[in-house]
């Protein structure tokens, strides 16, 4: 067996949490190609049902060429599907020489997902997407497994040494590192290929399950190689990198550090007992400073990408709770005939909430002087005989303003109280600003009236009932109800609307907490991996505390207040960062949406402090625990 082989057996503990580490990283970015990949096939499949399983439409005679896999003829021109989708111009040409085409048309939807279309390239925009996450997630993965081969080949310094004075130069350890890296680095994506797929096989079922209304068809696991190569070669450049950044320290290592003994404790003032606990906890610290230097990157990484995630999820909720028109009804229907039916469909639904009434849109002429801003010389009236003689005065919606988003409310006039329909002048109109029940997503002009005034107003109108309901099952209700008496209905489940906005940002809160839940496990593996190789390092010395009479509960909390410092520097340095991302998101959303103020997370900040905290602190802790199972003089004998 090969030396790599032999010290990767050898330490499998450390190289455990390293292989995990990697397997974890693996899963995530591989589980975003194989992803990617089943919405293509999704695509394809929705192209080819919607618009046809064709690649080009040409006409002449197609009969004699043996590369065109089907053919249909309609419309007088022939609907080609051709064996080889990646020569479609090819042999499209070979044909129009010979037949002389008029008039080709290409399949541009489903040319673009295999990525050859002239026009567009959708594939090529996937691809784009999957290269920003994966990038994004990579250079938090990589601060994270960096820490875990940093922190190996920092413990190895006796083998470094042993190697150097047998004769080897720094190449061949460069060499011998590499390999063992490239050992474990393939063992850990091997493991997490297999479990991506597993992964990517539960969410696209979750998807399905969720999101069922919104896609026409369910999402299939599928691998398309493109896709899986992305993330593949991003996980082998961070594992070499990772690998190689550390091996320029072995030009610092030398052979008689073999020879050396370094002790992990320096010289005791007992004098100094009273302020002990501190002073031995700021002197571990910084004995261990270089070793706990990827510890705080890694907490700086994890608190930066929580942070930022939670940021724009906020941001996302925020913009959707703001900008998107979600009705406040549940039921919308129209009717053409049988208005009273609409009470009977009340009643049967239990309606919480109702208002059932007659309208009809026409076209009106309003003087320039009754408006405050905006003047139509034609402007169109809803009007429903709700009753109150009145016109709804307040405007309240979403709206484009300088090319931006935003929620807007005014009134539209000064004062106006009477109205002309057609010769028929109605009188007596009061203004108000009482939006009715289920009316703010009427755009008209609204205009209340009486059941008289109605009728010489309206010659026609439909039925209108909004409700708001705890019944389940509206759409069996209604088709029933349609099939049974065979109404001119129209109508718009809302609820089932607001289920799949609900189910839509679950999913997405869902992938974007597995996300920060990958990057926390990876991050754990790391913590576990450089902590349990400190507390070895530094056995001799916590023995040597026990010796002179230190009760471990003083070095618990020498190691509580560690955990704190080692937290507390990673988060501090991942603040600034924190809010220069927020500036930057809060300015981009600004372009879009009129967005007044920015959103300080306050609490995930300080959460991700905490958690980043007791994270070390019970690793560290649990570590400790374990060493104190061995004796004194085997903890004091412990080499290096």
């Amino acid at each position: 067996m090969t030396y790599e082989g032999r010290y990767i057996l050898n330490n499998k503990k450390r190289n455990l949490f390293t292989i995990l580490g990697i397997v974890l990283s693996s899963i995530l970015l591989l589980s975003i190609g194989i992803l990617f990949s089943s919405l293509r096939d999704f695509l394809i499949d929705n192209v080819k049902e919607e618009i046809g399983d064709y690649h080009v439409i040409i006409n002449g005679d197609v009969s004699k060429y043996d590369f065109i896999l089907k053919k249909e003829y309609k419309n007088e021109r022939y609907y080609i599907t051709y064996k080889n989708i990646y020569k479609v111009y090819q042999n499209t040409k070979k044909i129009c020489e010979k037949e002389k085409c008029e008039g080709i048309t290409y399949n541009d939807s489903l040319l673009s997902l295999y990525g050859i279309s002239k026009n567009k390239n959708v594939l090529s925009t996937l691809k784009k997407i999957i290269y920003f996450l994966v990038s994004i997630l990579s250079i938090i993965i990589f601060f994270i497994i960096y820490n875990s081969f940093k922190t190996s080949l920092n413990n190895r310094k006796k083998d470094v040494s042993l190697f150097k004075l047998i004769g080897m130069n720094n190449s061949d350890l460069y060499k011998l590192f590499l390999k063992e890296a490239l050992i474990i680095g393939l063992i850990g994506i091997a493991l997490g290929f297999i479990l991506s797929v597993f992964t990517s096989f539960i969410i696209i079922k979750v998807i399905n399950y969720m999101l069922y209304e919104i896609f026409k068809g369910k999402l299939f696991l599928k691998i398309y190689f493109p896709f899986i190569f992305i993330p593949f070669l991003f996980m082998f450049l961070i594992i070499f990198l990772s690998s190689f950044i550390p091996l320029k320290n072995i030009k610092k290592y030398k052979a008689m550090e073999l020879f050396r003994k370094k002790y992990a404790i320096d010289k005791v003032n007992v004098r100094l007992l009273n302020n002990f606990i501190l002073w031995f906890t700021y002197v571990n610290y910084k004995r261990c400073k270089d070793k706990y230097k990827s510890l705080i990157i890694c907490i700086f990484t994890l608190v930066l990408s929580v942070n930022i995630f939670s940021l724009v999820l906020k941001y996302g909720l925020e913009c959707v709770n703001k900008y998107v028109i979600i009705p406040e009804y549940d039921l919308r229907i129209d009717l053409n005939e049988n208005y009273d039916m609409l009470f009977k469909i009340a009643k049967d639904l239990k309606a919480n909430k109702k208002v059932v009434f007659k309208s009809c849109e026409t076209e009106v002429s309003i003087p320039k002087k009754y408006f405050l801003n905006d003047y139509e010389k034609n402007t169109k009236i809803f009007v429903t005989n709700i009753g109150g003689n009145e016109i709804i005065n307040k405007v309240d919606k979403i709206d484009s303003i300088d090319n931006k988003i935003s929620h807007v409310s005014y009134n539209l006039f000064k004062n106006l109280n009477e109205i002309t329909f057609d010769n028929i002048k109605i009188n007596n109109l009061s203004l108000s600003n009482n939006i009715p029940f289920g009316f703010k997503e009427i755009d008209n002009v609204i205009v209340n009236l009486n059941e008289e005034d109605f009728n010489k107003v309206c010659d026609e109108y439909r039925g209108n009932l909004y409700l708001k309901t705890d019944y389940k099952g509206l759409d069996s209700y209604l088709d029933k109800l349609i099939k049974e008496n065979k109404y001119d209905m129209i109508y718009l489940n809302v609820k089932k609307s607001k289920e799949i906005i609900n189910n839509l940002v679950l999913v997405v809160k869902i992938f974007l907490y597995g996300i920060l839940l990958l990057i926390f496990l990876v991050m754990i593996s790391s913590v576990i991996s450089t902590i349990s190789i400190s507390i070895n390092y530094r056995s001799r010395e916590l023995a040597s505390m026990q010796s002179i009479g230190l009760e471990p509960n003083s070095i618990n909390l020498s190691l509580f207040l560690e955990s704190l410092i080692i937290s507390f520097k990673g988060w501090f340095y991942a603040v600034p960062f924190i809010f220069i991302i927020n500036k930057y998101v809060f300015e981009g959303i600004k372009e879009v949406f009129v967005f007044k103020t920015i959103i300080i997370n306050l609490d995930i900040l300080f959460l991700s402090f905490f958690v980043s905290f007791i994270t070390v602190f019970a690793v560290l802790l649990l570590s400790y625990k374990k060493l104190r199972k061995n004796s004194l003089i085997s903890n004091i004998k412990v080499e290096f």
